[in-house]
């Protein structure tokens, strides 16, 4: 890749990390639910706007069969609805960090799927790569989860759950290649805003639960909210097509190693939450397992073809 490549791509994972910061910031605030109820609105705003000012694009929209809208609902329920709310959730209870490096093994569980699903063979590689993934999750989350679940514990189950959600939704998504990316990413979140809108309104004016969905009221965080629909959603998708089509998949996917060391750093300079020695080690296995499984980085240190 080019050094301009490169530097998009660094800019794509400075996108995806800073979700992990703007949730931080926005949860005192907004309820889980409605944080995502709101970060998918924002982003059909934007994402929405952008593609109807494209006449081509318009024209394509209106032809689309009632199967297409119903599929990306689907895609929207697994890469969007179910991931982004359990990510909400988990970040009340662990950090941005650790949040940030258990969803970063999702292309771990990618590779476990595959071998299962598509009867991808399993080389010594990709099982060496695996081995080090788990072993990074069971260092971040300790053995002590197995001796009863605190909070805390659940919000890093909720967080490996919502890995296990971005790697399924791979699956899903490989099968709209007659539709352009752009069209899928809008409709993705517009009807994900139309199924999760309900439920938000139902929980904010039931008599049980009526001051949930807003806490209060502090600018940072409807800034912050705001942020979260333009930049990691809006943005980064546009960002990620564009890498898409420039350099492919398996370039674009390096990706999965910038985020964890973006969030590190914004969360350094805006949270001022810091890496103990513990989650460094878990950090380093899993992305020790994607150098693995990726095998670019291996094959130019070892010269192994």
């Amino acid at each position: 890749m080019s050094l301009r490549q490169w530097l998009w791509l660094g800019l794509l994972s400075c996108c995806w990390g800073s979700a992990f910061i703007f949730m931080e910031i926005a949860l005192p605030m907004f309820s889980p639910i409605a944080l995502v109820t709101g970060r998918l609105a924002v982003a059909t705003v934007v994402m929405g706007g952008i593609l109807c000012a494209q006449a081509s694009q318009r024209a394509l929209l209106r032809s689309l069969p009632l199967s297409v809208w119903l599929r990306c609902g689907g895609l929207s329920i697994i890469n969007n609805l179910l991931p982004f709310g359990l990510v909400s959730w988990a970040q009340q209870h662990i950090s941005a960090n650790l949040a940030s490096i258990l969803i970063a093994s999702a292309p771990i569980f990618t590779v476990v799927m595959a071998v299962f699903l598509l009867g991808e063979p399993l080389t010594f590689l990709r099982s060496l790569g695996i081995a080090l993934g788990f072993a990074g999750v069971v260092v971040l989350i300790g053995p002590e989860v197995l001796n009863g679940l605190n909070l805390e514990g659940f919000g890093e189950l909720a967080a490996l759950v919502a890995a296990i959600s971005y790697a399924a939704s791979g699956f899903i998504g490989a099968r709209f290649k007659k539709t352009p990316p752009q069209i899928v990413s809008t409709l993705t979140v517009a009807v994900g805003t139309a199924i999760i809108l309900p439920f938000t309104l139902l929980s904010g004016l039931s008599g049980v639960d009526n001051s949930s969905l807003v806490t209060g009221w502090q600018w940072s965080s409807v800034l912050a909210l705001l942020a979260l629909g333009i930049i990691p959603t809006a943005i980064a998708y546009f960002i990620y097509f564009r890498m898409l089509g420039e350099v492919g998949v398996l370039s674009t996917s390096l990706v999965s190693f910038l985020v964890p060391l973006s969030v590190l750093i914004l969360s350094a300079v805006f949270l001022h939450e810091h890496v103990d020695a513990l989650t460094f080690v878990g950090m380093s296995l899993i992305l020790g397992g994607l150098a693995v499984l990726d095998g670019r980085l291996l094959k130019k240190a070892t010269g192994i073809v």
